[in-house]
């Protein structure tokens, strides 16, 4: 009897309960019903997209000038032949205002690769020159990949400055398109036939081509500006990569390029400078004991303390030449020079932009024939290294002249450098 009442109890507890377990299922039912149907639309959604056709670029910004410009209330044509010009105008100016913003955006890009370029660029060239200023070994390959990784960097400035430039060609023609609509909007002010709604237009363009005008010439003038810098920065970081190729050569830092000097502009400063002495032929004495010798006189001309003795043993062969800077005696075999030479020149040229320099081959006067040719043929031979030394320090050639001669006072092959 309580077995039966027991169960009978709990038959009553499942009866109870099933309207909420049948509303819970429906609950469960409804959800997964709707799943389904937010996953489908959302995939409708995402699949839909790429089967639509891409927008023009050049529309999308247009109609964004549009919607946020005052053309966002320009009406539809009125009939009359004004209404009919100004659509015409309309739609001409939406596709210059297109062609402008694509041109904006262009800018904003090549500034930006120019930019990294530059920092990666200078990055590289400081590994190298910290190398370098430790010393290494010559021709260290190391560097050299990292010269060919700096030269790629400088490429990527170059490629950037080469599109500006046409991009400058690009600005110019939608500047000179801005010209003629301004002009053609005012000469629509004066046809006949129009109605107010009609110069309500015509106002609306005249002032979105106003606009126009004044951001193209802010583009202009922006692009104009970083063209020049580039050209500028390019070509002094060309000639410093060439001069960073020959310190990689020679496995030692010889400083920046020859051609990137500070120049002189102020003419108090140009004032104060002393004038050069007149041409004076030194007395002639033995030659001085070390290799690479840097002249006394340079303290005569750039006003630097030097007690060095080659001026006297040096003679000065033609007033045209100028006054002894350096000089070389190859009295043994590789003789290096370079580092003297880049730093004679560099404060030359710091002190007189414009200086010229004269490279001399000096040979022995007195011997045997045989061995004055020799010679001869030596001193030539060192005066194009000389020369070529300089122009990979960055002098322009066209400011080495080269010439030759014979003294009794050089025991050895001599190469004379003379600032002018």
């Amino acid at each position: 009897m309580m077995r039966k009442a027991f169960l009978a109890g709990i038959v009553a507890l499942l009866i109870g309960a099933m309207p909420v377990l049948a509303q819970a299922k429906d609950d469960a039912a409804s959800a997964e019903g709707q799943a389904p149907v937010a996953e489908s639309r959302s995939g409708r959604f995402e699949t839909a997209l790429p089967n639509e056709t891409t927008p023009n670029p050049s529309l999308a910004m247009a109609n964004s000038s549009l919607s946020s410009g005052e053309l966002a209330d320009f009406g539809p044509s009125s009939g009359t032949v004004v209404g009919n010009r100004a659509i015409e105008l309309r739609d001409q100016i939406m596709r210059m205002r297109a062609s402008v913003n694509l041109n904006a955006n262009e800018f904003a890009i090549l500034r930006s690769s120019g930019a990294a370029g530059a920092v990666q660029y200078h990055s590289t060239v400081a590994a190298i020159t910290a190398r370098l200023q430790n010393g290494t070994t010559r021709g260290n390959p190391i560097l050299l990949r990292q010269w060919d990784e700096a030269n790629a960097s400088l490429d990527e400035v170059t490629s950037s400055l080469n599109r500006l430039n046409s991009l400058q060609t690009a600005i110019d023609a939608d500047a000179s398109l801005a010209s003629y609509l301004l002009e053609s909007v005012q000469a629509a002010f004066q046809l006949s036939g129009a109605v107010d709604e009609d110069h309500d237009q015509l106002k609306i363009l005249r002032d979105e081509v106003s606009r126009l005008v004044v951001q193209l010439d802010y583009l202009r003038n922006q692009t104009a500006g970083d063209i020049q810098r580039q050209t500028t920065y390019l070509n002094a970081e060309r000639s410093n990569l060439q001069a960073l190729a020959f310190a990689i050569s020679r496995g030692e830092l010889l400083g920046s390029s020859l051609a990137n000097r500070p120049v002189i502009v102020s003419a108090t400063a140009m004032a104060t400078l002393p004038p050069p002495p007149a041409p004076q032929t030194p007395a002639m004495t033995s030659a001085p004991r070390d290799a690479v010798q840097s002249s006394a006189i340079e303290s005569k001309i750039f006003g630097h303390s030097a007690n060095a003795t080659a001026a006297n043993s040096a003679t000065t062969f033609a007033p045209s030449l100028g006054h002894l800077l350096v000089l070389i005696r190859y009295d043994h075999d590789n003789v290096k020079y370079e580092q003297q030479l880049s730093q004679a020149v560099a404060n030359a040229l710091a002190r007189r932009p414009g200086a010229e320099f004269s490279v001399v081959a000096v040979a022995p006067a007195d011997g045997n024939p045989a061995d004055l040719a020799k010679s001869q043929e030596r001193a030539q031979r060192y005066s194009d290294d000389v020369k070529r030394s300089l122009v990979q320090l960055g002098l322009q050639p066209s400011r080495i002249s080269m010439s030759s001669t014979q003294t009794q006072t050089a025991q050895v092959p001599e190469v004379h450098l003379y600032v002018r």
